[in-house]
C-alpha cells in the first residue's frame, strides 16, 4: 500500500470519523487491514521514563547555587500558598478537600 494511502486512511479516521468499515469500502481493503494500519500509525500514549527523558533533556540544570536556592524558595512558596489555598476552600465549602492517606477507592 502506498504511503499517501496510509496517510489518507489514517487522515479520514482521526479527522473525518470513518470508521473501519466505511475505510474499507473507501480504499478497497480489508477492515482487518485497516485497523492495523491505523493502531501501528496511532499516536500511543508516551511511556513515563520516555517523558522524564524528555524532561531531563529539554530542562539543564542551573550551576549556581544562588539560582537553586532561589528556586527552591518559589517552589516552597507556591506549596504553601496551595496549603493556604485549599485551607481557605476547605474552611468556605465546609469539607475537607485534601486526600486523606490509605483511604481506598470507591468501587
Amino acid at each position: 500500500m502506498e504511503i499517501k494511502n496510509i496517510a489518507a486512511i489514517i487522515y479520514d479516521h482521526n479527522e473525518g470519523g470513518l470508521s473501519y468499515r466505511n475505510l474499507a469500502e473507501k480504499y478497497g481493503i480489508d477492515r482487518t487491514e485497516v485497523h492495523q494500519i491505523v493502531m501501528s500509525k496511532h499516536n500511543k500514549p508516551k511511556k513515563t521514563m520516555e517523558i522524564v527523558r524528555e524532561v531531563k533533556e529539554e530542562l539543564p540544570l542551573p550551576d549556581d547555587i544562588n539560582l537553586l536556592k532561589k528556586e527552591l524558595r518559589e517552589a516552597r512558596l507556591k506549596i504553601e500558598l496551595q496549603d493556604f489555598m485549599l485551607d481557605i476552600s476547605s474552611k468556605e465549602l465546609g469539607i475537607d478537600l485534601r486526600k486523606k492517606h490509605g483511604t481506598r477507592q470507591s468501587k
